[in-house]
């Protein structure tokens, strides 16, 4: 285990104000007093009004146009905010505003002059001249002369050594800023950023900058709830403070919360013109693939800072993902002009490719900020992370020990590192097909299970897409939920049980305990469908899509597998929850409630029903055709199903509220059941309810099911079976079909029991003991058949049971499945089972059974090392070897 670096804050030690520059006139002195404190507190066009008025004639009049330049600037005034600190500057002992006028300057793009401006300040050793020589360092660094730049923010370690104790705050907070420079050199030097802000901190509590760039520091440094402490703490003072409401929404994307966009709307409406703000918010959009969208706020950002390398980087990745390559190379070109060394141009281009699954470009783009410049560490890091997506597992930890080893600080490095270690404890099984990666201490059985299931789903996906990706398709299954998290994301707490970069998909094992019950074959059959369809479309199918094919994948495969109809679902769409099918990634990307992003795979694959329904299946795979060739959803839309977005929307509305209008119809009553659950909610009050609203789905089930509590289980099964009958669908185990079961295995009334655990089944793929109670069942009523399917439903939801397994096989031979009898066989074995010998002979058998010799004969002589005088298979070996048929 490697040891990673944390952040983390010291004390701040005791606030103290910061001293106010006493002026001539006292009621100038109040004015300027008055608007300092409106400024402080966010209320900048107060601020700005008060400012205005202090006469210049008075001798506090150079100190606030400083402080008048600086609030115009941070509202996007720069025309006025330049004006003013130029005029200033200007000005018989106008030295203080130089500084101020170079950082206007740099806002605007203008780097020359800014430059200019800040060397003025210095040569004029205006009071924030060392703030000056920090920002003409940045504009070297920014500019690609590296070294110069790492020289000069050396330097302010000496003037820190040389009069840490008489430096101000705002020069604490520059020697903090160089320091945070440095530490792409020497990680260390991270700390001592940290100590000179605490210091600044402590030396004027009211300078909200330097606490924004502190939080900045933790979130560039992973450290997200001592970031969040931090914005949170400006905030509070200043809920208008432009960069603590970036830095909060930056937080918030970081953690993976909503809320972010509402911070980033507080910001753009504080200063419209906020440049990093509207490279944040086209950040977002391309995450949905609002390409305009995108684009607008990117250009948006550019005409006020054609030089910003954030804004140019964002608005090459949108002409790049649109199949733009002329736009692409026309922004590139202006990046690097501005600075031909700019690696954070290619990582953001990395970044953005790989989140919309472009993986092999996104390494590409990496491994050229690697290029540009090697000290670029997150550059090395999403270089390593896409290569594993790839299946390049060497050459993904090379990258990542190097990203490691200039960021000690990387979270997601060090816990993908970590994993890295534990890829020993796993077998590797390779086929034509597959490479599957599975812990050593399962793979002896998962290996046959996983075998023969993802054969069945590529043949399956072969034939109905018309395309094989490239061999092998790697397939890594976690025992821990927390490792298969990692290797997602990098960090632990992902709620999805699989992934799919391509030819390279991940998930949970069944014996994953911190992922909760889960059925893993469909999880299986969900992951190899993206290999397909994002193979198909050169990994451009937009998500929505590829999910909603996977989930109905998954619902051709297996009645029940997948996504399901669920009165959550209902109650969502009823109350106008859902997202239109042209924002159909609003519901993945951007969740505005918790459950969202479930119902949305749901959602997706009755988008997928209704195509395939309304323009036939040959639809779909139209579709991704034209995502392959570049095209955004609204073309796609157009040039396949011949309509527009809103006019796809209504018809899908349509096609919801006529497929759905009896469960809708039931969704009813939840408000009055509320009600009288707050109030008791006895038995009696339900059932007088249910008898009042016997359309209610919500009243006859929760009557139902306290009626049986107190013993009524007449009046129980009359509201449940109305329950049912009104939404049959619901596979809840404590649900209406779940209570019902109950009751009627507990009657001894075999039919009825079996058609309310179908219904589970059919509705709930992850219900285990429902399945394996149907199996019980169908068994008593003499359909073995329907017994061996429950059971293998179960198989695959927990396949460590050794008995289930050689019952299954049992039922199989029953019912003539002689392919699953060996694969059962083989099960068996795989769990070492006591009587190893009599296992491996009903294998042999089970071999001989399918005609196959060469592999029954192995199996035999392996029961007869185990028992050499174990006379069965020695009956069998003779019958092997005279070649008798079965």
């Amino acid at each position: 285990m490697r040891s990673a670096a944390f952040l983390h804050r010291l004390s701040f030690g005791v606030l103290t104000a910061a001293a106010i520059a006493a002026a001539t006139d006292p009621l100038a002195a109040q004015m300027a007093d008055s608007a300092r404190e409106l400024a402080r507190s966010g209320k900048y066009a107060e601020a700005i009004a008060v400012y205005s008025k202090v006469p210049r004639s008075d001798s506090a009049w150079m100190g606030v146009q400083r402080e008048l330049a600086r609030t115009l600037a941070t509202v996007g005034r720069y025309d006025q905010a330049e004006a003013t600190a130029r005029q200033a500057a200007v000005a018989p002992n106008g030295r203080e505003l130089w500084a101020t006028l170079g950082a206007v300057l740099q806002e605007r793009g203008r780097r020359a002059a800014a430059e200019s401006a800040f060397v003025r300040a210095q040569a004029e050793h205006a009071s924030d001249s060392l703030t000056a020589r920090l920002h003409v360092a940045v504009l070297h660094l920014e500019s690609g002369d590296r070294a110069r730049a790492m020289k000069e923010f050396d330097g302010f370690i000496d003037i820190y050594n040389r009069a840490g104790g008489t430096l101000s705050a705002a020069e604490l907070r520059a020697v903090a800023i160089a320091c945070r420079y440095l530490g792409a050199d020497n990680p260390q030097l991270f700390k001592d950023a940290l100590k000179a802000f605490d210091r600044s901190v402590a030396a004027d509590g009211d300078d909200l900058e330097t606490r924004v760039a502190l939080g900045e520091l933790f979130l560039e440094k992973y450290n997200g709830a001592e970031a969040q402490q931090t914005f949170d703490a400006v905030l509070a003072a200043n809920p208008s403070q432009l960069r603590g409401l970036l830095g909060a929404a930056k937080r918030m994307i970081f953690d993976g919360q909503p809320g972010a966009d509402s911070l980033l709307d507080a910001a753009l409406k504080v200063n419209p013109e906020f440049v990093d703000g509207h490279v944040l918010r086209a950040r977002g959009m391309l995450d949905i693939e609002d390409y305009a969208g995108a684009q607008r706020e990117a250009d948006r950002a550019l005409s006020v800072n054609p030089a910003s390398a954030e804004a140019l980087a964002m608005a090459a990745a949108i002409r790049f993902v649109q199949g733009d390559n002329a736009g692409y190379e026309s922004f590139r070109a202006r990046a690097l002009a501005l600075n031909a060394h700019d690696a954070a141009f290619f990582a953001t281009m990395a970044d953005a490719v790989g989140r919309i699954r472009l993986y092999r470009v996104a390494a590409d783009f990496a491994a050229q900020g690697v290029a540009a410049d090697p000290k670029h560490w997150r550059s090395h890091g999403l270089l390593g992370m896409n290569q594993l997506r790839l299946g390049q597992i060497a050459e993904g930890r090379k990258s990542l020990d190097a990203a490691f080893a200039g960021d000690p600080y990387d979270v997601w490095i060090k816990n993908t590192l970590d994993l890295l270690d534990t890829f020993k404890n796993y077998d590797d099984v390779t086929t034509d097909k597959f490479h599957f990666m599975i812990e050593k201490e399962e793979s002896a059985l998962l290996s046959i299970y996983l075998g023969d299931l993802s054969e069945r789903a590529y043949a399956a996906f072969a034939q109905r897409y018309a395309f094989t990706p490239a061999p092998p398709v790697r397939i890594e299954v976690y025992r821990s939920h927390a490792d298969f998290s990692v290797r997602t994301v990098g960090l632990a707490g992902l709620g999805a049980l699989g992934v799919s970069f391509g030819t390279t998909l991940a998930f949970d094992s069944p014996a994953a305990k911190d992922a909760g019950p889960f059925n893993w074959g469909s999880t299986v059959w969900h992951e190899l469908a993206h290999t397909f369809t994002l193979g198909l479309t050169e990994n451009r199918v937009p998500r929505w899509l590829s999910e909603g094919l996977s989930v109905y994948e998954e619902h051709l495969a297996r009645p029940g597998w997948g996504a399901q109809l669920t009165p959550g679902f209902l109650s969502a769409f009823r109350a106008g929850k859902l997202v239109p099918v042209s924002r159909m990634n609003d519901g993945f990307m951007r969740p505005a409630f918790p459950e969202q992003v479930q119902l949305s795979y749901y959602q997706a694959s009755v988008v997928c029903d209704f195509i395939a329904k309304e323009w036939g299946e040959k639809a779909l795979l139209a579709m991704l055709q034209e995502y392959k060739a570049g095209r955004h959803t609204d073309e796609v839309f157009q040039k396949v199903l011949s309509t527009d977005a809103r006019s796809l929307d209504r018809r899908f509305d349509a096609y919801m509220r006529q497929r759905f209008a009896g469960p809708l119809a039931a969704m009813t009553g939840d408000t009055l059941l509320r009600s009288l659950e707050r109030a008791g909610g006895r038995s009696a009050e339900l059932t007088e309810a249910a008898a009042a609203h016997p359309g209610s789905f919500p009243l006859q089930a929760a009557a139902g099911a306290a009626a049986l509590q107190v013993g009524d289980s007449v009046a129980a099964i009359a509201m449940l079976e109305r329950a049912r009958a009104l939404f049959p669908d619901d596979g809840s185990g404590d649900g209406p079909n779940g209570l019902l079961a109950h009751v009627y295995l507990a009657r001894g009334e075999w039919q009825k029991a079996a058609d309310a655990l179908s219904a589970i089944v059919l509705h709930n793929e992850g219900e285990f003991s429902a399945a394996v109670e149907l199996s019980k069942v169908y068994e008593k009523l003499g359909d073995r058949a329907r017994a061996a399917d429950a059971l293998e439903r179960a198989m695959y939801i927990n396949p460590f049971d050794i008995a289930q397994h050689q019952h299954l096989a049992d039922l199989l031979a029953a019912s003539g499945d002689k392919a699953k009898v060996v694969r059962e066989r083989r099960a068996v074995v795989a769990l070492a089972p006591v009587d190893k010998a009599d296992a491996l002979y009903r294998l042999a058998l089970a071999w001989h059974e399918l005609g196959n010799a060469r592999e029954a004969r192995t199996s035999v002589l392996r029961a007869l090392e185990e028992a050499p005088n174990f006379v069965p298979a020695q009956e069998l070996l003779l019958t092997i070897v005279d070649g008798r048929k079965p």
